[in-house]
């Protein structure tokens, strides 16, 4: 047996044929241990560092006490098709009809399972870029630099943790997009359709997901955009794809929480301290998600 099949993580995402492994234990599913896809080599981070930053909408300062690298981009097409391709030959994954699954190792909130309804990835459907063809996995072509969507937020975190990396907080979150600075979006306190894709916001991808780092300051086939990155250089904090933090929110029911906006709502959910909230199971095609990654004391300044 793969010395690896042993661990049955839980996700869905999209295609057609049915492959079926072995399902031991799902308590013994520890991808934080087992660093095995290959997909680092494309994944560019930005530092944060420790300090102060503003937080939520009445602008109260809290601090993060240490330094911390987060994605520069949402996670794309390109980068989670490595991630299952990868997983796929290991056999952490398996396939069944439209739904890529595997085991979750519970937590505080969730208990450890073999999970259906607790699905990680991508379902079919207009949005779903990535496919299964009984051999491998593909994407539409001309989505590759486009971020994931329909993934659940067990698919965020499959992908984050057998990369090293894991789910931003809240916080981390919010002060990457915002920083000290107060602002109502991460260039500032006005929204345009140059800035960011929103609901209406009259681009060419008003209808759906934008390349990451499309709104950069540049000319792209005659579309006149803004650079829309954080204070830190990080970009697309603001529409485009929800994504997923690994916060909890108090309040009953409990769901997890979301930042950013995203290409089908109004720009007022774009705002740096909006929170949204939603079930760890569910994906739409506007769920997304970025990564980050503590810096070790030791390396700090």
């Amino acid at each position: 047996m793969n010395p690896l099949s042993f661990l049955r993580f839980s996700f869905i995402f999209f295609w057609g044929l049915s492959i079926i492994i072995s399902h031991p234990d799902p308590k013994n599913c520890p991808w934080e241990k087992m660093v095995t896809s290959a997909v680092n080599d494309s994944i560019d981070m930005i530092l944060i560092p420790s300090g102060e930053f503003t937080s939520g909408k009445n602008g109260k300062l809290l601090s993060i006490d240490y330094d911390y690298e987060i994605m520069k981009y949402p996670v794309t097409n390109a980068q989670y098709i490595k991630f299952l391709s990868s997983m796929l030959e290991i056999e952490y994954i398996e396939i069944r009809g439209n739904s890529v699954e595997a085991c979750y190792e519970g937590d505080e909130f969730i208990g450890p399972d073999y999970y259906d309804l607790y699905s990680l990835g991508v379902s079919t459907g207009n949005f779903g870029r990535i496919s299964w063809n009984g051999k491998e996995f593909t994407i539409t072509k001309g989505y590759e630099n486009h971020p994931v969507v329909k993934v659940s937020w067990f698919g965020a975190y499959a992908f984050a943790s057998a990369n090293g990396l894991r789910l931003p907080t809240e916080s981390e979150w919010e002060k990457a997009a915002r920083g000290s600075s107060g602002t109502e979006y991460p260039w500032g306190n006005n929204i345009s359709g140059s800035y960011a894709n929103f609901s209406n916001s009259g681009d060419i991808w008003d209808n759906g997901t934008t390349p990451i780092g499309y709104y950069d300051g540049s000319v792209k086939n005659g579309n006149h955009t803004s650079n829309s990155s954080s204070p830190y250089g990080v970009y697309d904090m603001a529409g485009n794809v929800w994504e997923w933090t690994s916060d909890w929110t108090t309040d009953k029911p409990r769901g997890i929480i979301l930042r950013g906006g995203a290409w089908g709502f109004d720009p007022g959910f774009s705002r740096t301290w909006f929170r949204y909230t939603s079930t760890p199971n569910y994906n739409n095609s506007q769920y997304g998600f970025r990564c980050v990654k503590r810096i070790p004391q030791k390396n700090n300044r």
